[in-house]
């Protein structure tokens, strides 16, 4: 099992470094190629892989603002830090609340062990229905009618690519809504440093934040209809400056994965693509499998803490070598590129319109988080 082991972490890795490279879509191909499916060893690979992924994929949207769902609010006070000389200390945020939330989450397993059998769908809509309000009446005079533009238009348009026949639906849109119009706004910036790792937080903050996302996690994960991202737009309300909010999106990013895979074990579902697969190459886990996963979780933090650092140094210290308007248009190119391979000319109208939506937001002067009626609509409409 050490094998797979290790094999999970450089999968989680380069899935979690590599722009527009899913986990979910790593896992995939790995089920058609791996000898082990169907047994324990492959459920450990991919949890792994997935875990890993979750303290890495702040890298990507850090230095060139290409967010995959659970990441994308994270986009917007992250790139400003960057542009600020602070792109490590994002970093090292990131890695850190990760670590806390697998820390916090152990101890919380009995009470989610309880809790975890009694979900309705009822009670996710209730939630996001709170959520959206929220949002809207947050914002200020007239702009309470243009954040709840925002968000019908960003709704609209995620109802409508349900209807599309699209490969990647969730990359034209999260890129587009929040990627691009930060990459837009940061493009002013001719040269970046990528400073130093140090946290300007305080101890105490980073663990209460930490904290507070690992609950918000563990809820995600009972609730189909409340993602990740939803649950780090409550966070948004506790959290007054960049750095805590980072906390919080982080923590809740794999917080909800380590719940995701707790609920599966409590219950069968599949709360994600990577225990989707698990279920089916291995529908039931047994108790010392369950525990040799949370050892697994704990290993993988201590690990991926111990070298993520120094890899950020060497990827985010050669991007920002680059003229930092000549890597925004690069990286821009390449997300167009990207989204004409997976869809077309279908993907990229998608990607315009999206990155429209954000970028208007900007110019109206409201939250972006507004944009994330993309989720919420469709799931109070349903």
């Amino acid at each position: 099992m050490l094998k797979e082991f290790f094999l999970g972490l450089l999968g989680g890795t380069l899935s979690g470094v590599t722009p527009a490279l899913h986990v979910n879509t790593l896992g995939a191909l790995l089920s058609k190629l791996n000898t082990g499916f169907g047994s324990f060893e492959f459920v450990l690979l991919v949890y792994v892989m997935g875990l890993t992924h979750t303290f890495l994929d702040a890298i990507p949207s850090t230095f060139l603002g290409v967010p995959e769902e659970d990441t994308s609010l994270s986009v917007l006070p992250a790139h400003k830090l960057v542009l600020q000389g602070k792109g490590l200390e994002v970093i090292n945020i990131a890695l850190t609340s990760s670590m806390l939330a697998v820390l916090f989450s152990i101890p919380l397993i009995p009470i989610y062990s309880t809790i975890a059998s009694l979900y309705k769908p009822e009670i996710g809509k209730l939630f996001v229905l709170i959520l959206a309000i929220f949002l809207i009446l947050t914002e200020k005079g007239i702009k309470k009618l243009y954040a709840l533009l925002i968000f019908l238009f960003a709704g609209t348009l995620g109802i409508l690519i349900d209807e599309l026949p699209l490969k990647e639906p969730y990359f034209h849109i999260f890129v587009g809504l929040f990627g691009v119009p930060a990459i837009l706004l940061g493009m002013k910036s001719k040269k970046v440093e990528i400073g130093d790792e140090r946290i300007e937080m305080s101890k105490w903050s980073i663990l209460g934040f930490s904290l507070l996302g690992t609950f918000l996690g563990a809820l995600a994960s009972l609730l189909p209809a409340f993602t990740s991202s939803q649950a780090a737009l409550i966070g948004s309300f506790f959290s007054k400056e960049e750095r805590s909010f980072l906390t919080i999106v982080f923590s809740v990013n794999t917080a909800n994965f380590f719940f995701s895979m707790e609920n599966f074990y409590l219950t069968e579902r599949a709360r994600n693509g990577i225990l989707i697969l698990v279920k089916e190459a291995y529908p039931i886990l047994n108790q010392n499998e369950f525990l040799m996963l949370v050892l697994s979780s704990l290993a993988t933090a201590f690990v991926v803490v111990a070298y993520g650092l120094g890899l950020t140094k060497i990827l985010g210290g050669v991007m920002l070598k680059v003229d930092y308007k000549k890597l925004s248009l690069g990286t821009l190119a390449f997300i167009a590129i990207l989204s004409l391979y997976f869809d077309g000319i279908l993907g990229l109208f998608i990607l315009s319109a999206a990155s429209l939506i954000g970028y208007t937001a900007v110019v109206l002067g409201v939250k972006r988080t507004n944009c994330m009626g993309v989720l919420m609509l469709k799931i109070l409409i349903k």
